[in-house]
């Protein structure tokens, strides 16, 4: 599914663009809503933490670990163009 850019700032651009790809990255780890009935869930790898880090390395985007275990990627070279 591709997205309007139309109405973007380039801040939510690269924000959202950060975001797919932080998406595509843990795709495994966190899979897809799209599971057979009957499924065994919960698989977890050890050195995904690590593995989001090196992603967020390679976008630019700096990556925040929350209390509830998720993240947040935020481009903070883009926070002062708005």
């Amino acid at each position: 599914m591709s997205r309007n850019k139309d109405d973007e700032s380039a801040a939510e651009s690269a924000a959202r663009d950060a975001a797919a790809k932080l998406d595509e990255a843990t795709e495994k780890i966190g899979g897809t809503s799209n599971v057979d009935s009957g499924v065994e869930v919960g698989y977890a790898e050890d050195e995904s933490d690590e593995r989001l880090q090196e992603v967020a390395d390679e976008i630019g985007v700096t990556l925040h670990r929350n209390p509830d275990g998720s993240h947040t990627a935020v481009d903070e070279s883009q926070s002062d163009l708005d």
